[in-house]
C-alpha cells in the first residue's frame, strides 16, 4: 500500500497542512488570549510614533526642496542670461546640465518664456529642438499647469505644480517657478523654470523606513483619494497590501477630512473599528481592517503638514498584520522557539520527501523546457515522477514533435521564399541591364545627331525618338521604383529646398504640355513661394509628375488645375496640402477603391487608349506613406478628378552649394588616355563619340581580362568600365585592377553600368570605382564626373610620365620629341596603341605644338597652324607678344601663387585664363545690375553664380565672395544691398584692371 500519493496535488495539501494549520493551531492555541489583552496597548504608540518621525522628515525634505527651487529661481545667473550668458553659446544649457547632473532630484529643468500667450524655449538641460520642444509641452499633465501661468505672472501663485505623474515605475511631479529677471520699461516678456522634480528622496525616506521593520510591513504615502504615490522598497509594484488598504480607505470617507493632528479611529482587542473618544477603555490609536484574505491589518496614518498653494495633501500609512505585530512580544519569544523549532523539524522532514518526488522532477521538465530556446527539439523518453508531472512531459514531448516538424516546413518555406526572391531581384538586374543598354544606343546616337546640321523635320524626328526612348525610360523607372518600395529598399533623402524651384520645375514641364494639347494650366499657391523646407525634394516632385501626367494625360478638354496650401498652425509641422484638380474623364464608382493598386486602372480599355503601365498612383500612393502622407480622390465620371495630398513637411533654411561649377575646358584632357571596357558595340560608339569631342584617345576592350592584357603593355589615364561583360565582370575587373603595381593600380575608373539596383553599385564602389554612372548614358553626367575627379585624372597623367621617363636612359622634354619645322602637325601625336579608335585631333595637337618651350630654340611655324584646325586660342596664350608670357610676381587681387600651383606652373596656361576671364566676365557687373532693375531674378542668379566660379577658379577670393553674398540674395528672391553690389563692382573692376595692366604692360 503506497503511503506517500504520487499526485501532487495530495502531497502538496498534507505539505501545506503539517506545515502550516498544525503549527499555527498550536500556537494559537497556547498564546491567543494574551495576544489579545496585550497587543494595543504595548505597540500602538510605538507604531504611531515611528510613523509621525517618519511623516516629519517627509515634510523636511519637501521644505528644503521648495527653498533649493526658489533659490533657483532667484539665482543672479538668470539676471545674465538675456544680456549675457545666451549671447556665450551653450552657457545657460551647459549651466542646466550641471544642475541636473548635481542634484539627482531634478531630471530635466527647462528655461521658458511667456509673451502674449506664446511660449518660446530659451534653454534645457536636454538637448532639444522646436518640434521636440513643442511635443514636450503638450502632454496632457503640463496643460492645466501651462494655461494657469498668469496666476503666476499676477502673483496669486508662488509656485505651479502638477498631481503626481509616474514614468518607468517612477513618480514626479512638474513644477513651475517664476524666475527673477530684469525688465525693460517695455518688455512684456516673462520667464519661468520648468523642472521636472524626481521623488526618488523621498520615495528613499520611505524605503529607508520599510528596511527597518518587517518584511510584512508596508509604508505608503497616498493622495486624498487613496491612491498609492509612493511605496518606498514596493514601488512600482501592484500589490495586494495596497489595493485593500486603498479600498478601505475609500469606504471611510471620514478618514479623509480628519484633522491632522487628532487620530479619530481606534481598533478594541476583537478587531472592531469605532470612533475614539477620551472615555475608551483600553484603545489604541490605530486604524484596523479586514484584507480580501480574511486577514485583520492594522495601519496608522499621519498627515504630511508641509503646505504650498497648490501642492497636494499627502498622508503617510503604515500597514502590519496584526499578528505580526503581537509576534514581537518578548514575552512570548520562548513558546515561539518551541513551535519554530517543532516546524524546522517537520519542513526538513518534508523538503527530504519533496525533493524526491516533487523537485527533482520539476528540475528535469525545467531543464526539457529550456532546451526549447536554444532550438533543441528532441524528444526525451526518460522520465520518472509524479502522473501530473508525466502528462506534463508527454504533452512537452508532443509539442516538440509539432515545433520540430513545423520549423522544417517554415525553414524550406522561407528558403523558397528567399529563392523567389533572389529570382525576382536577378530578373529584374537583367530587364534592367537589357531595356537600358539598347535603350543607351537609341538615346546617345539621339543626342550625338542633334548636334549635326539636321532639316527642321529630322530635328522634329529626332526629339520625338529621345522623348519616346524617355518616356520608355521613365516606364522601367515606375516598375524598377514599385520594386524598391515593395522590398522596403527605398529610404527618402530629404534636403534643403526652396518652394520656387519646385514650382518653377512644374511651370516649365507642364504648361507647355497643357497648352500643345489645348487646355487650360493653372497653378495657385496660397503661401510664400520662397519658403525653404526639409523634406524629399525630389520624391514630392515625383509625387506631383505623376498626377499632373495623369491629369493632362486623361483631359482631352477643359483645364487642369493645382493649388497648394500650408497650414501653419499644428504644433507639430507644417503640413501642405496639394489639391490637383482636373475637367478629364473621370473614375467610375467601383474603379474608385482600386485605383492605387498596382497595375489597376480606371477601366480595361484605359491601357489601350493612353498607355501607362498602371503603377504610376500606387508609387504615389506607397511614396506618401513612406513620408508619412495621406492622399484622397473624389471623381465623377465624364466630369473629371480631384486628387488631395497631405503631406508633413520640415521647416528648412537657405543651403549654399557643396561645391561651383567650373567651365569645361577640353585642353585639360587633350592627349590623356582612356580605356574603354564595354562589350556593346553600340555603347562603345557612343562613349568614343562623348570622349573624342573632348580630344581624349580611346583604346578599347571587349572584356575584363582583355582590358587586364592591354593594361599590360600600355598605362592609361583613365578607365571606364561596364558591368555585365562576358569572360570577366566589371566588379571583378576592377578588383584586380587595383592590385597591380603603382602606378597602374591607381587608376580612376568610371564604372558605367544599366544596372540601377543599389547592391550592384555600391559593390562596384566597394571594389574601387571612383563613381557610378548608370546608363542610358547622358553627356551631362560624364562631364559632371571628368570636372569631379580632374585632379586625379591629371595627376595619373603625370605619375605614368614619371614612371615612363624612370624607365629612359636619360630625361627627354617635349622639344626632345618634336618633329622638325614644317613636318605635319599629325606628327606630334603619340602612334596608336593596339586596338585604338582614332588619335588625337588636330586641335589637340597644335595645342601641345603651341606649349612647346621657346628655350630649346624651336619658334612655331604660323604656317603649319594656319589651317582650319587651327586653335584660335593660340593668340591669347602669346599674351603680349612675349612667347614665354613670364607672369608678374605679386598680384594685389588674385593669389598668383595659388593659381600658378593649381595649373601646374604653367605660365602660358594661366596666362591664357586670365585673358578669357576678362574677355567673358569684365561686363558682368553691369549685366547683373540691368537683370536687377527688370527685375530678372533667373538671370540675376546666373552671372553671379557663374562669375563666383570663375573667380574661384583662378583664386581671385574677394571677387568670389562678392558674388557669393549677392547670389544668396537673389536666390531668396530679394535684391542686394546698394553697398553689396558696389563692392561686387569695385573687386571686379579691380582685377580687370590689374590683369590688363600686368599682361599687357
Amino acid at each position: 500500500m503506497r503511503i506517500i500519493p504520487n499526485k501532487i496535488k495530495p502531497i502538496l495539501l498534507g505539505s501545506m497542512l503539517l506545515i502550516g494549520i498544525v503549527p499555527a493551531a498550536l500556537y494559537n492555541s497556547i498564546s491567543s488570549d494574551k495576544l489579545a489583552t496585550v497587543a494595543t496597548e504595548q505597540i500602538a504608540e510605538g507604531l504611531r510614533h515611528r510613523t509621525e518621525l517618519a511623516a516629519h522628515s517627509l515634510d523636511g525634505v519637501l521644505e528644503q526642496r521648495m527653498l533649493s527651487i526658489h533659490k533657483l529661481a532667484n539665482s543672479p545667473v538668470f539676471q545674465l542670461a538675456h544680456a549675457q550668458a545666451l549671447s556665450q553659446g551653450n552657457f545657460m544649457p551647459d549651466y542646466l546640465r550641471e544642475l541636473v547632473k548635481t542634484d539627482p532630484g531634478f531630471s530635466r529643468i527647462d528655461v521658458i518664456e511667456y509673451q502674449q500667450g506664446a511660449l518660446q524655449p530659451i534653454a534645457s538641460s536636454v538637448p532639444f529642438n522646436l518640434r521636440s520642444f513643442n511635443y514636450y509641452l503638450a502632454q496632457d499633465s503640463l496643460t492645466p499647469l501651462l494655461d494657469d501661468l498668469p496666476s503666476l505672472i499676477s502673483g496669486k501663485r508662488d509656485v505651479l505644480f502638477t498631481p503626481p505623474q509616474f514614468a518607468n515605475n517612477k513618480a514626479f511631479v512638474y513644477v513651475i517657478s517664476p524666475v527673477a529677471h530684469a525688465h525693460q520699461a517695455d518688455d512684456t516678456r516673462e520667464r519661468f523654470l520648468l523642472i521636472k522634480y524626481q521623488l526618488d528622496e523621498l520615495n528613499s525616506q520611505l524605503t529607508f523606513l520599510g528596511e527597518r521593520i518587517s518584511d510584512t510591513d508596508y509604508v505608503m504615502l497616498i493622495n486624498p483619494q487613496g491612491d498609492v504615490v509612493l511605496s518606498g522598497r514596493h514601488q512600482g509594484q501592484q500589490l495586494n497590501a495596497f489595493t485593500d488598504f486603498s479600498r478601505f480607505y475609500t469606504q471611510n470617507p471620514e478618514l479623509i477630512t480628519q484633522k491632522p493632528e487628532k487620530e479619530t479611529f481606534v481598533f478594541t482587542p476583537e478587531g472592531e473599528l469605532v470612533p475614539a473618544t477620551d472615555t475608551t477603555p483600553n484603545r489604541s490609536p490605530l486604524l484596523s481592517y479586514t484584507n480580501r484574505h480574511g486577514a485583520v491589518m492594522v495601519a496608522t496614518l499621519a498627515p504630511l503638514t508641509f503646505e504650498q498653494v497648490g501642492f497636494p495633501q499627502w498622508t503617510l500609512v503604515s500597514v502590519t498584520q496584526k499578528n505580526a505585530v503581537t509576534a514581537t512580544l518578548d514575552y512570548l519569544q520562548q513558546w515561539f522557539l518551541t513551535a519554530l523549532f517543532f516546524t524546522a523539524g517537520i519542513v526538513i522532514i518534508l523538503s527530504l520527501i519533496l525533493t524526491r518526488h516533487i523537485t527533482e522532477p520539476l528540475a528535469n521538465l525545467s531543464r526539457f523546457a529550456a532546451q526549447f530556446k536554444l532550438g533543441n527539439y528532441a524528444r526525451n523518453k526518460s522520465f520518472r515522477g509524479p502522473q501530473e508531472f508525466q502528462m506534463l512531459h508527454d504533452a512537452l514531448n508532443q509539442g516538440a514533435d509539432k515545433i520540430s516538424d513545423d520549423t522544417q516546413q517554415l525553414n524550406l518555406a522561407l528558403h523558397k521564399a528567399k529563392s523567389a526572391d533572389r529570382a525576382k531581384s536577378t530578373f529584374l538586374a537583367n530587364l534592367s541591364h537589357e531595356i537600358r543598354t539598347p535603350m543607351n544606343g537609341m538615346l546617345g546616337l539621339a543626342q550625338l545627331l542633334l548636334k549635326t546640321d539636321l532639316t527642321r523635320e529630322q530635328d522634329q524626328h529626332l526629339r520625338t525618338l529621345l522623348d519616346s526612348g524617355k518616356h520608355m525610360m521613365s516606364l522601367l523607372n515606375d516598375i524598377l521604383d514599385f520594386s524598391k518600395i515593395e522590398q522596403g529598399q527605398l529610404v527618402l533623402d530629404p534636403t534643403h529646398f526652396c518652394f520656387t524651384d519646385l514650382l518653377g520645375t512644374i511651370e516649365s514641364t507642364y504648361h507647355s504640355l497643357a497648352r500643345e494639347k489645348g487646355i487650360g494650366f493653372q497653378i495657385h499657391c496660397d503661401f510664400d513661394q520662397r519658403r525653404w523646407f526639409f523634406a524629399d525634394k525630389a520624391r514630392i516632385r515625383q509625387v506631383l509628375f505623376n498626377l499632373l501626367s495623369n491629369a493632362i494625360k486623361f483631359t482631352e478638354k477643359g483645364r487642369v488645375d493645382i493649388t497648394l496650401n500650408l497650414d501653419d498652425t499644428t504644433e507639430t509641422s507644417p503640413r501642405l496640402t496639394i489639391i490637383v484638380k482636373d475637367s478629364g474623364i473621370g473614375i467610375p464608382k467601383n474603379r474608385i477603391t482600386q485605383i492605387f493598386d498596382p497595375f489597376a486602372q480606371a477601366e480595361v480599355s484605359t491601357s489601350r487608349r493612353f498607355g501607362g503601365t498602371g503603377l504610376g498612383l500606387s508609387i504615389v500612393k506607397q511614396l506618401i506613406d513612406l513620408m508619412k502622407g495621406d492622399i484622397s480622390v473624389t471623381s465623377l465620371e465624364t466630369i473629371g478628378s480631384t486628387f488631395t495630398v497631405i503631406l508633413p513637411l520640415t521647416p528648412g533654411h537657405y543651403i549654399a552649394d557643396d561645391y561651383e561649377d567650373i567651365d569645361f575646358d577640353s585642353r585639360d584632357f587633350a592627349h590623356l588616355n582612356v580605356l574603354i571596357v564595354e562589350d556593346n558595340p553600340l555603347n562603345v560608339l557612343i562613349i568614343d563619340s562623348f570622349l573624342k569631342q573632348r580630344q581624349f584617345v580611346t583604346t578599347v576592350a571587349n572584356n575584363g581580362a582583355e582590358a587586364l592584357e592591354i593594361m599590360a603593355q600600355q598605362d592609361f589615364d583613365l578607365i571606364l568600365m561596364d558591368n555585365h561583360m562576358p569572360v570577366m565582370d566589371g566588379i571583378e575587373t576592377i578588383g584586380r585592377i587595383r592590385k597591380l603595381s603603382a602606378p597602374t593600380c591607381n587608376t580612376p575608373i568610371f564604372a558605367c553600368t544599366a544596372d540601377v539596383f543599389a547592391e550592384t553599385q555600391r559593390k562596384m564602389l566597394d571594389a574601387g570605382a571612383q563613381c557610378v554612372i548608370t546608363k542610358p548614358l547622358d553627356e551631362r553626367k560624364l562631364v559632371d564626373a571628368l570636372q569631379r575627379f580632374k585632379h586625379k585624372i591629371t595627376a595619373m597623367s603625370h605619375a605614368s610620365a614619371l614612371a615612363h621617363k624612370g624607365k629612359q636612359p636619360a630625361t627627354r622634354t617635349i622639344a626632345e620629341t618634336t618633329p622638325p619645322l614644317g613636318a605635319p602637325i599629325t606628327a606630334l601625336v603619340k602612334a596608336p596603341r593596339p586596338v585604338a579608335l582614332a588619335s588625337c585631333q588636330a586641335t589637340a595637337s597644335a595645342t601641345v605644338a603651341m606649349s612647346v618651350s621657346a628655350d630649346d630654340g624651336i619658334t612655331p611655324d604660323s604656317d603649319a597652324h594656319s589651317g582650319p584646325d587651327s586653335d584660335p586660342r593660340s593668340d591669347a596664350i602669346s599674351g603680349a607678344g612675349n612667347p614665354k608670357a613670364m607672369l608678374p610676381a605679386h598680384f594685389e587681387t588674385l593669389n598668383i601663387d595659388a593659381l600658378l600651383d593649381l595649373m601646374d606652373n604653367d605660365h602660358e596656361i594661366v596666362t591664357e585664363f586670365l585673358h578669357m576671364f576678362c574677355q567673358e566676365h569684365s561686363q558682368d557687373g553691369q549685366r547683373f545690375v540691368q537683370a536687377l532693375a527688370v527685375p530678372d531674378f533667373d538671370l540675376a542668379i546666373l552671372i553671379s553664380h557663374s562669375l563666383k566660379g570663375a573667380a574661384g577658379s583662378i583664386s581671385a577670393h574677394t571677387l568670389a565672395a562678392a558674388a557669393q553674398v549677392v547670389e544668396k540674395q537673389v536666390k531668396q528672391q530679394q535684391a542686394p544691398s546698394h553697398t553689396e553690389v558696389e563692392a561686387l563692382n569695385l573687386a571686379l573692376n579691380a582685377l580687370v584692371e590689374e590683369i590688363q595692366h600686368k599682361l599687357n604692360p
